[in-house]
């Protein structure tokens, strides 16, 4: 008899990974350069934001008081936001450069103007081609003018092209004419 797993509650049918604690970087840990308060202060504060020690402990072991660790806290978290901001600029400080964002934004709504203005002129381009090449509404066969009637009066038998009395008779009146005499 084959054993069936059933999934653990909290699990969608895999097995859930087991948490595991993630070591300090030794580039924190052991370097010289850094100073050695802003070094433990960095440490006392991810410590606390990853959930390995509560802020009582923490602050305990600092020997501080807690709305000191509040305001290193939110300086900490400033700092990582300005420095992981996309428009930070190459300072050293790694705050945002404003004057850099104004330019891009600039930069971009000059693009929209150029698109726009750009869309524009390729949709009147489509309106006036598409007015261009309406082709004649045509019946019959394509490329060949509709055989008429022949009148009754055509003793020869042989088809003859009659002009309709509408084209006919604009024709005429189009005939320019002398003031005073009548057209033919």
């Amino acid at each position: 008899m084959t054993k069936v797993r059933t999934p653990r509650a909290g699990t969608q049918g895999a097995r859930a990974r087991k948490h595991r604690s993630r070591p300090t970087p030794r580039w924190l840990k052991g370097s010289e350069t850094l100073d050695a308060i802003a070094r433990s202060r960095c440490l006392m504060v991810l410590s606390v934001l990853s959930g390995e020690k509560p802020v009582t402990d923490a602050i305990g072991e600092a020997k501080i008081s807690r709305p000191t660790y509040y305001q290193l806290e939110t300086r900490a978290l400033r700092a990582m936001l300005a420095a992981l901001n996309p428009l930070a600029s190459a300072s050293p400080t790694g705050a945002a450069d404003l004057a850099a964002a104004a330019a891009q934004i600039e930069a971009l709504q000059g693009q929209v103007a150029r698109l726009q203005q750009e869309k524009r002129r390729t949709q009147r381009l489509l309106l006036l081609t598409r007015k261009s090449i309406r082709a004649p509404v045509t019946t019959g066969r394509p490329g060949r003018r509709p055989k008429r009637a022949l009148p009754a009066s055509n003793p020869s038998g042989k088809a003859v092209w009659v002009r309709s009395k509408a084209r006919a008779s604009t024709q005429a009146a189009s005939t320019p004419t002398r003031a005073g005499e009548s057209a033919p």
